[in-house]
């Protein structure tokens, strides 16, 4: 399984979900969703784990001839939707401390920073769609993993598209919370790929079906015990448990089958993404959702009581 950083690694161990599956789970970590979804189109893992359902539409954009269901490399078999709760998205736009923007219609001809070809790009099309702008009317800024948090820090960009976990500190030192994803109108629908030949291959496509029912428990472990899983996330990522708390509270999500509401979404970002140039031409984003293990997703959801455990974590928080 292909990973960005260790936290699937950490749920997955700590939970205990996966102590008695009849395969193993072997971890490769990558430090882009680009390098996981390479990866997975050359069949060098069987799934990636929280891929943006945008990262692999930009995969669909650039494939000649274009992607069907058929012929896509890689497919989602389950996507994590993210909380409706307000006070939850994950997804902020924040201004730098050094900035003193309080409001996002100050930030004309400012520096906007994102990682380029990634939700947090897509959010800053979606602020400009509502505002009115373009990218001309502000100075973008290129980033990636390794400086965006720091050019927020240190006010080398004006303001920052980004999750909030990532921004902890910044926001302890003055930077300032201008608005979430959801005030655009944007959900960022993270998910799990798997390679199409992995499904296309019967012993494969049994164990993913039964990685997909064990990964809803281990989700529903997830919510349920707070305090086990932020500790796990110390111990795996190293993080402080101030930074561990603050995961937990902003990557609670609800696994979901791939559905009509989940294709028409995609869909519609896809859309968005040619209008504002992040695309060049129109794509169909559907082929990249596959409801085969819908039935098992479905019965584990049910079985496990997931939604009223994911629900009554809110409760606390």
């Amino acid at each position: 399984m292909g990973q960005q950083g260790g936290e699937t690694e950490a749920i997955f161990k700590a939970s205990g979900a996966f102590a008695d599956a009849p395969y193993k789970v072997e971890y490769a970590t990558f430090s882009s969703p680009a390098e996981t979804l390479t990866a997975l189109a050359n069949g060098n893992v069987d799934i990636g784990n929280n891929l943006a359902q945008w990262t692999a539409t930009q995969g669909a954009a650039a494939a000649k001839p274009a992607w069907t269901t058929k012929s896509a490399p890689y497919r989602s078999i389950l996507v994590n939707v993210p909380s409706d709760k307000p006070d939850f998205d994950r997804f902020v736009v924040a201004a730098s401390a050094q900035s003193g923007i309080k409001n996002i219609k100050d930030a004309k001809g400012k520096k906007w920073g994102f990682l380029p070809g990634s939700s947090t790009h897509l959010l800053a099309a979606k602020v400009l769609q509502k505002l009115g702008w373009t990218f001309h009317d502000v100075e973008p800024v290129n980033l990636d993993s390794t400086n965006q948090v720091l050019a927020l820090q240190t006010g080398q960009v004006d303001v920052l598209f980004n999750p909030r976990d990532n921004i902890v500190g910044a926001l302890a030192n003055g930077a300032t919370v201008l608005g979430t994803a959801a005030d655009y109108g944007l959900n960022v629908y993270t998910g799990y790929l798997a390679n199409t030949k992995s499904l296309k291959n019967p012993k494969k496509a049994a164990a993913l079906r039964d990685f997909s029912a064990r990964l809803v428990r281990a989700q529903d472990w997830y919510v349920q015990n707070p305090k086990a899983a932020q500790q796990a996330l110390v111990d795996f990522r190293k993080v402080t448990p101030e930074e561990a708390e603050t995961i937990w509270e902003y990557t609670r999500v609800l696994p979901t089958a791939p559905n009509d509401e989940l294709k028409k979404y995609s869909q519609q970002l896809a859309d968005t993404a040619v209008e504002f140039g992040l695309l060049k031409h129109d794509v169909d984003a559907t082929v990249l959702l596959d409801d085969r293990f819908a039935d098992t997703i479905n019965k584990t959801l049910a079985d496990t009581d997931y939604v009223a455990h994911f629900n009554a974590s809110y409760a606390t928080s």
